[in-house]
């Protein structure tokens, strides 16, 4: 089917601290397919790690990408049943619906999944297209938000299903003490959907904002730019330790803590973030092997966590408007790089209109 509309402004990064407008041709709507306006892009850690070079040399460059967005539907494909119009969406990421795989729920390794070195018709390389003023996606990818909330809050759906995926896996009590290394946008989504299992949620933070943001949504925090955050979490714990601790920062220093706080048998570490460059483990294997320790590593969301996460969100039971930062308009994507790369910030936000 024609789209209703023939191009589409994209958001492109060129080089190292180089990102620009192309226009591009948008694609023919397969039969179960919806083209969507777009309304607001995230920018994703991954993705101004691109741009600052941190991450550059694991992508082909120029490479599209936005996999944070929400929009409205304009258009549906001609066997489309359960979408319409007007629908206001967001986005999963692009899979083959019908393999075995996605069939038993395992969205993430399903065939389908684009790679990030894969090119485009048009010669750029990437694996997302959201930053931009429309796209073209399979109906079983999208999820339909009852409840208008602002673009770039149900832009959050991909990174709070990677935590709902990540918590899922950790099988939380509600006596558990569970501390969140790293008070950032995805340490606060991690704080926030542990606590919904009950658990004592502690969040670790050196920054005054962001532990400042963190009470503000009434999760317990330890300031750990002036106190030892594992004699902190000892002296909470009456000496016990955290059943659970979340490793929300890349970086060897948070590790170390993590194993540290830990009590002395039967706990769990999961290691949420990534680190550029890749940071140490930071424990001995045989404190692993005696204390008895789960080490979990966690990584995208599957189908049920996307159910999960616009459920979450859609009903206002996670609160992130305190994580969007700056917004900026598409053509002003170079700033919007330039600001989300710089500390101590959450979410910065691209608009279409």
């Amino acid at each position: 089917m024609r789209p209703i509309v023939g191009k589409s402004r994209t958001a492109v990064i060129y080089g190292v601290k180089d990102a620009r407008v192309a226009e591009r041709d948008v694609p023919e709507l397969g039969t179960h397919d919806a083209l969507i306006k777009v309304e607001a892009c995230n920018l994703c850690t991954s993705e101004y790690g691109v741009f600052s070079g941190a991450r550059a040399s694991t992508k082909k460059l120029p490479m599209t990408f936005g996999h944070e967005w929400a929009g409205e539907v304009i258009q549906v494909g001609d066997e489309v049943r359960n979408l319409k119009v007007g629908d206001f969406v967001a986005g999963s990421y692009t899979f083959d619906p019908y393999s075995p795989e996605a069939l038993e729920g395992h969205q993430f390794g399903a065939p389908g999944i684009r790679a990030y070195d894969d090119q485009w018709p048009d010669g750029l390389y990437g694996r997302y297209v959201g930053c931009a003023e429309y796209l073209v996606q399979s109906v079983e990818n999208l999820h339909v938000f009852k409840n208008r909330i602002p673009a770039p809050e149900a832009g959050f759906l991909e990174p709070l299903s990677t935590v709902v995926s990540g918590i899922r896996r950790l099988d939380l009590k509600d006596t558990d003490t569970v501390v969140v290394v790293g008070g950032g946008t995805m340490g606060n989504l991690n704080a926030q959907v542990a606590r919904r299992s009950g658990a004592r949620v502690i969040v670790s933070e050196p920054m005054a904002d962001k532990r400042a943001v963190a009470e503000g949504l009434g999760l317990e925090t330890i300031d750990s730019g002036t106190l030892d955050p594992v004699e902190e979490v000892k002296a909470r714990t009456d000496g016990r330790g955290a059943d659970v601790v979340i490793v929300a920062v890349g970086l060897t220093v948070a590790n170390k803590q993590a194993f540290d706080m830990l009590k002395k048998t039967e706990g769990k570490v999961l290691l949420f973030a990534a680190g550029y460059p890749a940071p140490e483990l930071g424990v001995d294997s045989n404190r692993i092997h005696y204390g008895k320790m789960s080490l979990l590593g966690t990584f995208g969301g599957e189908y049920v966590d996307f159910k999960e996460a616009c459920r979450l969100l859609d009903g206002g039971l996670v609160n992130v408007a305190p994580l969007v930062d700056k917004a900026y308009p598409l053509d002003e994507i170079q700033a919007a790089f330039e600001n989300a790369c710089a500390p101590g910030g959450y979410r910065t936000t691209v608009t279409m209109r």
